[in-house]
């Protein structure tokens, strides 16, 4: 009755989960993570700026009227032609091209929030991918221990039976319960992990948090077209160069600060403004009309602590780009070699002995229950049988874990590039 309850209980489950391929997954977390589209929102903010920086400065009006004229004892005396009325405007001009290199580095800005988000939906990728593999491994895994259990399960219930009638002695049916417990710890510690694959999931999905969902990979076979060893560090250098927009951000952060000094520079230039006035009476001749030109003259703030610090600010991202194109290098060489190696190890592996291995389970387990073979051999097997189905489920979620981190690490598919 337990068993029928337990594996109803699992069929419900899998029922209820969501099914969900690959591209369906990465489709919904284009869609719906939360971070994604928190972050292309900085994009739209620094295109605002960038907007901005086009906009030409605003004239400025100055009226002054007379409050009082006491000749005429009059209050706000608009209309008397011997009231005293001035109105000037200014209008400020930017000199040596500081509007557009300010337009210019907004744009830079704007490209720099643009690599921001591309890099976080390359590193939220690479996590919804590992996660979706394991997860994906995980469930394979959990399979075997559900077939062990059930096989198991259905032995130690004949057994129980034939020492209740005193056929077999305690020790085997002790034995084989031993084995049964550590199997369901162990079974234990794959749901434990699967429960945290798919709240990896559910975070990335923007999904029900109490959503079961149920990973359908496509048969992953060590197809030539995608071997690692067909690899070279040059060429994933180069599209990682193409590719990695983290380091595009270190550049472009670089070209921003370039812009900034020459910004800074520019600022150093003093601005012009062109002034209007018309006086109606406080001149020496009425309704005087004028035009000025007003200048800062820069004999004490040239703009020199804010120059030097755009100069250090340079400096200081030429040295954090160089530092991290060797970080990336470094960072290539080892994902390349370990996923050369999980993928030589998964090729060289027979698979034939896992097939093998599973068509002789059944004739052991049958061989046990008509005490052929001891208790010893029969969980020996058993043991070896389960070892066997998941060394190869690991060596082939090592191999794809290994090959996700060779795409996090070049930016893009290498084998589509």
């Amino acid at each position: 009755m337990l068993l029928f309850w337990t594996n109803f209980s699992q069929a419900q489950s899998t029922a209820d989960s969501l099914r969900l391929t690959l591209p369906q997954a990465e489709e919904q977390f284009r869609q719906h993570n939360v971070s994604l589209l928190a972050t292309r929102l900085g994009i739209d903010e620094q295109r605002a700026y960038q907007a901005q920086a086009k906009l030409f400065a605003n004239p400025t009006i100055y009226v002054e009227q007379m409050p009082y004229n006491r000749q005429t004892r009059e209050f706000m005396p608009l209309g008397q032609s011997n009231s005293e009325q001035v109105i000037q405007v200014q209008q400020l001009l930017l000199l040596a091209g500081k509007r557009n290199k300010q337009l210019a580095l907004a744009s830079t800005n704007t490209k720099i929030a643009t690599d921001r988000f591309e890099d976080l939906l390359r590193t939220l990728s690479f996590q919804l991918r590992s996660a979706f593999y394991d997860l994906y491994y995980q469930q394979q895994a959990l399979a075997v221990y559900e077939q062990e259990s059930n096989t198991l399960n259905q032995t130690v219930a004949l057994y129980q039976q034939q020492y209740d009638k005193g056929n077999v002695p305690l020790k085997d049916l002790a034995r084989l319960k031993a084995y049964l417990f550590s199997l369901s710890n162990e079974r234990q510690q794959r749901l434990s992990q699967i429960a945290d694959d798919q709240a990896t999931l559910a975070v990335l999905l923007n999904t029900a948090p109490d959503q079961p969902i149920r990973s359908v990979a496509p048969v992953m076979d060590a197809d030539p077209r995608r071997n690692p060893a067909t690899l070279s560090l040059d060429s994933l250098l180069s599209i990682a160069e193409r590719n990695r927009p983290d380091l595009r951000a270190y550049r472009d952060q670089l070209t921003a600060e370039r812009q900034n000094l020459t910004l800074q520079k520019a600022l150093a230039v003093p601005d012009l403004t062109l002034q209007g006035t018309y006086d109606r009476n406080a001149g020496y001749i009425p309704n005087y009309f004028g035009v000025g030109v007003g200048v800062t003259l820069p004999f004490f703030n040239r703009n020199q602590g804010n120059i030097q610090a755009a100069r250090v600010r340079t400096q200081s991202s030429q040295q954090f780009a160089s530092a991290y194109q060797l970080q990336i290098e470094s960072e290539l060489q080892r994902s390349l070699t370990k996923a050369r190696q999980a993928d030589q190890l998964y090729r060289t592996f027979d698979r034939k002995f896992n097939s093998d291995f599973s068509r002789l389970i059944d004739g052991v387990t049958l061989n046990y229950r008509k005490q052929n073979i001891d208790v010893v051999e029969f969980l020996d097997f058993f043991d070896s049988y389960k070892t066997s189905q998941l060394q190869f489920i690991q060596l082939q979620n090592d191999r794809m874990q290994r090959l996700e981190e060779l795409r996090l690490s070049v930016g893009t598919d290498p084998f589509s590039s």
